[in-house]
């Protein structure tokens, strides 16, 4: 990624911090409304997880500018998350619930640039994710 998107997708998310907590709510909401089955990984409060979110999120895009952290994080958090039962397609799923949660909390900030730096971005992190999924800790 380029100096570019990286400051895009640091400042699109600097924006939305402030609304953290409706930003994970959209994001779930609309992650089981594309695919109801999705629910059942998930424990009945979603309190918790929508903050582990929210964290992870912090970490992924803190760490966007140094690959070598990145990359160890992404592939760590990829091959956790094959244990949880995510699988390759599930991917696209996500990024359509972040980028919707994006534009319902931050609609004048997420910019045709700032999309394609989100998804530059998460491009980036799910295929390191899948990578460790498929092949474990690196």
């Amino acid at each position: 990624m380029d100096a570019q998107s990286i400051a895009l997708v640091q400042s699109t998310f600097a924006a939305v911090v402030p609304v953290a907590d409706r930003f994970s709510e959209q994001f779930y909401v609309h992650l089981f409304t594309a695919d109801p089955a999705l629910r059942s990984m998930f424990a009945t409060d979603l309190t918790a997880q929508r903050q582990k979110l929210v964290d992870e999120l912090v970490a992924i895009v803190e760490t966007l500018g140094r690959l070598p952290t990145l990359v160890a994080r992404t592939t760590e958090l990829g091959r956790r998350h094959a244990g949880y039962g995510v699988e390759p397609h599930h991917y696209d799923l996500v990024l359509d619930a972040i980028l919707h949660a994006f534009t319902v909390c931050i609609p004048d900030q997420m910019t045709t640039e700032a999309v394609q730096a989100w998804r530059r971005a998460y491009h980036l992190v799910a295929e390191t994710m899948m990578y460790g999924a498929a092949h474990g800790p690196a």
